[in-house]
């Protein structure tokens, strides 16, 4: 017997995908839906500030197979406000990983869901543009959720919510250069390239 639906998203245009919750199971959110075709790296799509407040349809099959690495993060905190893919896998296979996908997103509050045709959505994103989608409970109506999503504002101040509060530096041994970086979501990544290249960055 197939496993019933627990969770569903709701677009502006009506359209409806039921699937599966993982990550935090109760929250209900409003986003801006895109789309990412990246093959690996959903760790690092989940923590780039690129991501703020929008939920992430990855194109690839299968998420979770490797978990969550500490070293990987792109970011100190979590940035986006949902995930939806395929199928979600929560035994990773990984030496290097402490935590899985599911563990990660209850910690910060963020909802997950699999179990759609991702390639369909993809599809409908791409030919259509973005729009605002919410993730709910099978049990909300169409008419409410679409209710819930005509009053909602996906926020527009990502930078003032992703940006440092203070300053802080990243130094490098024998370096050749200062580095001044203005952080408005900078992803670790690219503090590391400027490390490897001799540059101490405040």
């Amino acid at each position: 017997m197939a496993k019933e639906f627990d969770r569903k998203i709701v677009l502006e245009d009506g359209t409806e995908y039921y699937g599966y919750a993982f990550g935090d199971k109760n929250c209900d959110r409003v986003c801006e839906i895109v789309f990412n075709s990246s093959v690996v790296g959903y760790q690092e799509i989940i923590s780039d500030s690129a991501y703020t407040y929008q939920a992430v349809v990855m194109t690839y099959p299968v998420i979770g197979n490797y978990g969550i690495c500490d070293e990987d993060f792109e970011a100190k905190t979590i940035a986006s406000g949902g995930l939806i893919c395929r199928d979600y896998n929560d035994k990773p296979s990984n030496f290097r990983y402490t935590k899985t996908l599911s563990e990660v997103f209850s910690e910060n509050h963020v909802p997950g869901i699999y179990g759609l045709d991702t390639r369909k959505l993809t599809r409908q994103i791409r030919d259509n543009g973005t729009q605002k989608v919410l993730i709910t409970s099978v049990g909300t109506s169409k008419d409410k959720a679409l209710e819930i999503l005509a009053s909602a504002n996906v926020p527009k101040n990502s930078v003032a919510s992703v940006s440092c509060h203070k300053r802080w530096y990243s130094r490098t041994p024998n370096h050749t250069y200062n580095v001044v970086a203005i952080d408005c979501g900078i992803k670790n990544s690219a503090i590391a390239c400027l490390n490897k290249f001799g540059c101490n960055v405040t």
